[in-house]
C-alpha cells in the first residue's frame, strides 16, 4: 500500500516536471482532438462498446424461459370414448451452485477490460502521432540545413565566379564551386521530397493538427538541453504500474482465472424449473404442478474446466513474460536517452568547431591563403557534423518525450 501511494506521489509530481518537450510537440488540446478524430479511436470506442455490451450479457446469464405445449388424444378401449387433452408449461434454467456470484464478477472484469483496452489504444494512437509528428521535425531539420548548406555554396559559386574574372582562381576552382552548388541543389531536393513526404503523412492522417510554426533549430536554442533523467528504478516501477499493455493482461489473467471458476461451477448442472397445468378427459380433470429436471454431467464438463484453468495459468505466465520485456525495453530506452544526450552534446561541440574552422576557412580562401577543395571539403564537413547534431537532438528529445508519455507525464488522454 505504501509502494503504491509512493509511486502515486511520484507521478503527481513528475506530471509538473517536463515542461521542456512543450516548446517541441503540438498543443494538447489539438493533438487531443487529433486523435479523437482519428478512424483508430473510433475503432476503439467501438470495441469499448462492444466489450461493454458482453459484460452486460455475462451478468444478465444466458438461460431463458421455454414455453411447452402438448396436444394429445385420449382413448378408452372399455368404452370406445375419445377425449380432447392439453398441457401447457413455462420453464426456466436457474442459476444455482453461486455462479451468479462469479458471473457478477466476471462482468465488472470484463468492463475494466473494455475500459484498459480503450486506455492502451489512446496511448498507442499518442505514440503513433508522435512518431509522424518527430518524422516531420527531422525531415524539417534536414531541409533546413540543406538550405543553409545550398545558401553558402551559391554564395561561394559568386565570389568564385569574381576571382575567376581578376584571374585570382583557376577554371578548375571556378568548376569544384559549380559542382559543390549542383550537389548541394540535388541535396536539397531530395530533403525537399521526404520534407513533402512528412508532411503529407502527418496532415492526412491528422487533418486538424496543425504543422510547427517553427523550425526544430529555433526550438532547441528557446529549450536548451534536455536534463538526464535521475531514480532510474523508480521510473521503472511507475513504468511498471501505469503500462496499458501490461494491466491488460493482468486485467485479462484474472478474467480468465473467474471465467475457469466457472466453467468448473458447470460441473454441477443448473436444474430447470417449470410450472405445468393440463387439461384431461376433455377438461373434466384439471391439473397444475411443478416440475423440476436435472442433467446428469458427463466427462466433457471435467475436461473443459481442466482447459479452462489451464488458459488461467497460461494468462499469467504471459503477465510475467512481459513484465521482464517491459523492464528490459524501458532500461533500453532510458539508457539509449542518457547516452544519446551527451553524444549529442559532444555533436554540438564538434560542429561548433568545425564550422568556426569552416569560417576561418572561407576567410582564408578570400585572402588566397586556402584552396578551393579544402575550403569545400571544410564546409562539407562543417555542414555534416551541424546535420548529425540537430538530427541527435531530434532523437534525444523524441526519446525523452516516449519515456514521458511511457510514464503519463504528458498527453494523459486515456483516463
Amino acid at each position: 500500500m505504501k509502494h503504491q501511494l509512493w509511486l502515486t506521489l511520484l507521478l503527481s509530481t513528475a506530471l509538473h516536471a517536463s515542461p521542456e518537450l512543450a516548446a517541441y510537440l503540438p498543443a494538447e488540446a489539438a493533438a487531443k482532438e487529433a486523435l479523437i478524430q482519428s478512424p483508430l479511436l473510433q475503432q476503439a470506442r467501438a470495441r469499448k462498446q462492444a466489450l461493454g455490451l458482453h459484460a452486460q450479457a455475462i451478468d444478465a446469464g444466458t438461460a431463458e424461459f421455454s414455453v411447452r405445449v402438448l396436444q394429445q388424444r385420449r382413448s378408452l378401449r372399455a368404452t370406445g370414448e375419445r377425449y380432447g387433452e392439453s398441457s401447457i408449461s413455462l420453464e426456466r434454467p436457474v442459476r444455482m451452485w453461486g455462479k451468479r456470484g462469479i458471473d457478477a464478477e466476471l462482468a465488472q472484469q470484463t468492463q475494466a477490460l473494455a475500459d484498459i483496452e480503450y486506455a492502451d489504444a489512446v496511448h498507442e494512437a499518442s505514440r503513433e502521432l508522435l512518431r509522424h509528428w518527430f518524422a516531420y521535425l527531422r525531415a524539417s531539420t534536414t531541409h533546413a540545413n540543406a538550405s543553409t548548406h545550398l545558401e553558402l555554396a551559391q554564395a561561394t559559386l559568386r565570389l568564385a565566379s569574381v576571382r575567376l574574372k581578376y584571374g585570382e582562381i583557376s577554371q578548375l576552382d571556378a568548376q569544384l564551386a559549380q559542382a559543390e552548388l549542383q550537389r548541394t541543389q540535388a541535396a536539397w531536393q531530395l530533403s525537399q521530397a521526404e520534407l513533402s513526404s512528412a508532411a503529407a503523412a502527418l496532415q492526412r492522417r491528422y487533418p486538424s493538427l496543425p504543422l510547427p510554426n517553427t523550425s526544430f533549430k529555433r526550438m532547441a536554442q528557446d529549450q536548451g538541453g534536455p536534463a538526464p533523467l535521475d531514480n532510474t528504478t523508480a521510473l521503472r516501477d511507475a513504468f511498471l504500474q501505469t503500462n496499458h499493455e501490461l494491466n491488460m493482461l493482468r486485467i485479462d489473467a484474472q478474467r480468465l482465472r473467474l471465467h475457469a471458476q466457472r466453467v468448473n461451477r458447470d460441473r454441477l448442472p443448473d436444474p430447470t424449473v417449470g410450472l405445468f397445468t393440463a387439461r384431461e378427459f376433455a377438461g373434466a380433470e384439471q391439473v397444475t404442478g411443478l416440475s423440476v429436471a436435472i442433467a446428469f454431467p458427463g466427462n466433457a464438463r471435467s475436461y473443459q474446466g481442466q482447459a479452462a484453468m489451464a488458459e488461467a495459468q497460461a494468462a499469467e505466465d504471459k503477465v510475467a513474460t512481459l513484465q521482464r520485456t517491459l523492464s528490459a525495453a524501458f532500461d533500453a530506452t532510458l539508457a539509449q536517452y542518457q547516452h544519446k544526450r551527451l553524444a549529442a552534446e559532444q555533436l554540438q561541440l564538434a560542429a561548433q568547431a568545425q564550422t568556426l574552422a569552416a569560417d576561418k576557412s572561407r576567410t582564408a580562401f578570400t585572402l588566397g591563403e586556402h584552396s578551393m577543395s579544402d575550403m569545400l571539403t571544410i564546409a562539407r564537413v562543417a555542414n555534416d557534423n551541424r546535420l548529425a547534431a540537430e538530427l541527435m537532438r531530434v532523437d534525444v528529445v523524441e526519446l525523452l518525450t516516449s519515456v514521458r508519455l511511457d510514464l503519463h507525464e504528458i498527453w494523459d488522454f486515456d483516463e
